[in-house]
């Protein structure tokens, strides 16, 4: 498997862009910006098989609609695309084209889409893999999920946005590598921070943690990587 950070930032970074990576030809997470810089960066909507959106804040899942266009303008709708989400992904995905297109009516054939919206820890399969929805707390925020990426017994989690201490130590348990929510040096405002990573890495010792959805601060750790927009590693 091969990871790429498409963001690695917040709304409030001004150096990277929204969070979102690629694992293969499965994209986690699509807010504003992030097809422009998935393509700034080589990829093609067209190569996605499974987008895979966490919850509903627009940093996390507002450019669908620039997806579902770059898919129809570049005529690359002969590849059926799975989006995947919380219970109400579909209708909001209408609304948000009907906003910011005026294209509402019949996506699945329009563009090719598959909508299937996930319960709480729910298990499906993606061909080769295994995902699981992990149900967690982000605020007022509901439904909201992490997630666990299994294939060839290597599980890579992501916690999404999150503030759930104990949902996270409990995908830590069940991950290898795992994608974390970091958004401020110390916990607050509904997510975990920086300095949690670093006490959950010295725990959970046979997992690899990397902190993305970071505000620009500046903090080093020998037991959490901090990637850039761009980076990647292969499994």
């Amino acid at each position: 498997m091969k990871v790429t950070f498409i963001g690695t930032g917040t709304m409030a970074s001004t150096k990277r862009a929204n969070t979102s990576f690629l694992i293969d030809n499965i994209l986690f997470d699509c807010g504003m910006g992030t097809i422009k810089q998935f393509e700034r960066l080589g990829f093609h909507v067209k190569d996605v098989e499974n987008l895979i959106i966490s919850h509903f804040h627009a940093d996390h899942f507002f450019d669908i609609p620039n997806f579902i266009m770059g898919k129809k303008i570049r005529n690359e709708i002969n590849k059926k695309t799975n989006i995947i989400g919380p219970v109400g992904l579909k209708q909001k995905t209408y609304e948000l084209m009907q906003l910011a297109f005026g294209k509402y009516k019949l996506l699945e054939e329009y563009a090719n889409l598959n909508f299937i919206e996930l319960k709480d820890n729910q298990i499906i399969k993606l061909n080769d893999y295994k995902l699981t929805a992990i149900k967690s707390k982000h605020g007022d925020t509901v439904p909201n999920y992490g997630y666990l990426l299994e294939k060839d017994n290597v599980v890579i989690g992501y916690t999404g946005d999150t503030e759930d201490l104990d949902c996270v130590c409990k995908m830590c348990e069940k991950s290898n590598y795992l994608l974390a929510d970091a958004t401020m040096p110390d916990s607050g405002h509904s997510h975990i921070g920086f300095n949690d990573l670093i006490k959950l890495a010295e725990r959970f010792k046979e997992c690899k943690f990397y902190a993305i959805h970071r505000h620009d601060y500046n903090i080093q750790s020998k037991n959490v990587f901090l990637p850039n927009d761009g980076d990647s590693f292969i499994i």
